[in-house]
């Protein structure tokens, strides 16, 4: 009785104030927080303090010399992803018992990876429409690492990346192979270079622009000799630093028919290895996943099946 009268004072503006303050503390403070939720500071700023009334004491301290959580913040940080978690669980529950799929099903996704051939999004998100009507697809582009952390605190139902990490709480299912290649810009010293195929002895000590996580890319790079110099996961952002002649970079192949139409970049070929980087659906290491997720997983299956 006494677990069912602390839920019972547990109320819909406790419950939305925890999941916010959830956000914050992960994100690192409310500036972060509001970026990632899309909502005003003083919103979230608000919301935390009306939450700090309601409990009567303080969860963080904020100001010029940061973000930290106090004692109890870091108890109720606790308490509130115990609380996000059942939630989840209870949504995925009930959705078993609907006779037809609705909300949304979040996915994150590297940047520039929705026009990979190999994928085939498009057509996957055409199957499950038909299957679906109701069913609501929410894309976010969002770094590897951050793919890796959302999935595992539920906020994606999967993610589709190229890197993997060891852990317990995610599982990753190999989908398709990327091919990637070595690209440098006008001014460089190798874009002239007569040298139709590029070894260890060219390549070593050339600056490039490595990616922020492990990735395939940088293990060959690194396997080469090549040093990174500077580093980014957008695609955009490492073809303009190829651009200026200063640094080689990886790019996706099938990216650089949109982002280079008039052949201002050189491919460099590189002797002896190609560059395939293989690519997973990320998924929360769970008994059974959600009815849209497995849905999802099917119809993409289906479709990288299917020539």
């Amino acid at each position: 009785m006494e677990n069912a009268s602390q839920l019972h004072r547990l109320r819909g503006a406790e419950i939305n104030g925890l999941s916010v303050f959830k956000v914050v503390t992960e994100s690192g403070g409310f500036s972060q927080a509001a970026r990632f939720l899309g909502i005003d500071l003083s919103t979230i700023s608000r919301q935390v303090k009306d939450l700090e009334i309601r409990l009567g004491f303080e969860l963080c301290q904020r100001g010029r010399s940061g973000f930290a959580l106090t004692q109890n913040g870091r108890i109720v940080y606790d308490v509130a992803c115990q609380m996000v978690h059942a939630l989840k669980d209870c949504d995925a529950r009930l959705e078993g018992l609907r006779s037809g799929l609705s909300g949304a099903l979040r996915i994150g996704l590297v940047n520039h990876l929705l026009s990979a051939p190999e994928l085939r999004f498009h057509e996957v998100i055409a199957r499950m429409r038909k299957q679906a009507p109701d069913l609501i697809v929410d894309c976010q582009v969002l770094s590897p690492s951050e793919i890796m952390r959302q999935v595992e605190d539920r906020h994606l139902h999967l993610g589709i990346l190229g890197a993997i990490e060891q852990s317990d709480h995610l599982e990753f299912q190999p989908i398709f192979k990327e091919e990637a290649a070595l690209f440098c810009g006008p001014g460089h010293s190798l874009f002239a270079d007569p040298v139709t195929n590029f070894d260890e002895e060219k390549l070593r000590g050339m600056r490039y622009v490595g990616r922020t996580h492990n990735s395939h890319t940088d293990m060959l790079a690194q396997s080469l000799g090549m040093v990174a110099e500077t580093a980014s996961n957008d695609i955009d952002v490492i073809f303009a630093l190829i651009l200026s002649g200063v640094y080689l970079g990886f790019i996706p192949v099938h990216a650089v028919a949109a982002l280079d139409p008039e052949n201002k970049v050189r491919r460099l070929p590189i002797t002896g290895s190609d560059c395939h980087v293989p690519f997973y659906v990320c998924t929360r290491r769970l008994p059974q996943q959600a009815r849209r997720t497995r849905l999802f997983l099917k119809t993409l299956a289906n479709v990288m099946n299917t020539q």
